[in-house]
């Protein structure tokens, strides 16, 4: 933030976008509430970049983002720490990361977002994390994992993430999916616990550069989403789930919630040409990506 004495204060920040390898469904209150979640994902190098100023009387906010809309990477979460970051910055005050994610979920409740937590603390902590989630009122537990720069870098190298756009089905699965949780539905209680175990596996499998088993508990996440509701992993999604796995893909699974979006894959000691050659010719657009090493700028 800065400021001058023709110009009220100016604040910038930079936030970014994530991918998640763990957990996904779990962050969300429902589950969370009565038996914890957790989350393993890492920021990447997709920005959310707002400015805002006052001059002349008159206030300015803009918001640049280079991800397509719908992409299942946290964006909408990015945007709403962004904004209150701005908010925050051009009054003068500096909020911590957690206010902030915690402000970015309550903001998405009041306009009646049902999403879990996850998004907001990728988008306002950066780097690489696992996330335990509890109450909804409570904060989450980020445990900050410091990945050798070799392995993160050998990651980075392996991985593909491609854009599908958008399943009409979606926010109708995830409603069907919380609606039978919450009546007590045991095969899909069953399925998010699964989900929620695979987190430490996964983040052990990370932090040792392990990535066959990093990528198998990614295809194993992918395919407990579909116990979830059949509808969550759609055909579209499968055969570009199959395209890259023929291509030298060791595991893959769906960005946030599925559906539609973004899908991550890692690929086999062959490296990632294949894949990506293969999935565009299916008409999936790749998104080029690092991991964060920076963090968000406030």
């Amino acid at each position: 933030m800065s400021g001058s004495a023709d110009h009220r204060p100016v604040a910038s920040v930079r936030v970014p976008a994530r991918v998640d390898f763990a957990g996904g469904w779990t962050d969300v209150r429902y589950f969370a509430e009565r038996e914890g979640g957790l989350v393993l994902n890492a920021a990447i190098d997709r920005y959310v970049e707002g400015h805002a100023e006052w001059s002349a009387n008159r206030f300015h906010l803009e918001y640049t983002l280079d991800l397509p809309s719908g992409s299942h990477l946290g964006t909408s979460s990015a945007v709403d720490v962004a904004w209150l970051a701005l908010t925050y910055g051009i009054i003068g005050k500096r909020p911590s990361a957690e206010e902030l994610a915690e402000g970015a979920y309550r903001l998405e409740k009041l306009l009646g977002i049902e999403g879990g937590k996850q998004d907001g603390y990728a988008a306002a902590f950066g780097g690489v994390n696992l996330l335990r989630f509890g109450k909804a009122d409570e904060p989450a537990i980020v445990e900050r994992l410091s990945v050798p720069e070799a392995r993160l870098a050998a990651l980075e190298a392996r991985c593909v993430l491609c854009y599908l756009g958008l399943e009409e089905a979606a926010d109708r699965v995830h409603t069907l999916v919380w609606q039978r949780y919450r009546e007590g539905d045991p095969d899909v209680a069953a399925a998010l616990r699964d989900l929620r175990d695979s987190v430490v596996p996964a983040r052990d499998a990370l932090l040792a550069g392990d990535l066959p088993e990093l990528a198998r508990l990614m295809s194993f996440n992918r395919d407990t989403v579909r116990r979830l509701h059949p509808a969550a992993v759609t055909p579209r999604m499968d055969a570009l789930f199959q395209a890259g796995e023929a291509a030298g893909a060791i595991g893959a699974k769906a960005c946030g919630g599925g559906g539609g979006g973004c899908l991550l894959f890692i690929a086999g000691d062959a490296g990632p040409d294949a894949i990506k050659q293969a999935l565009k010719q299916l008409g999936a657009d790749i998104v080029d990506f690092r991991f964060d090493r920076q963090g968000p700028t406030f």
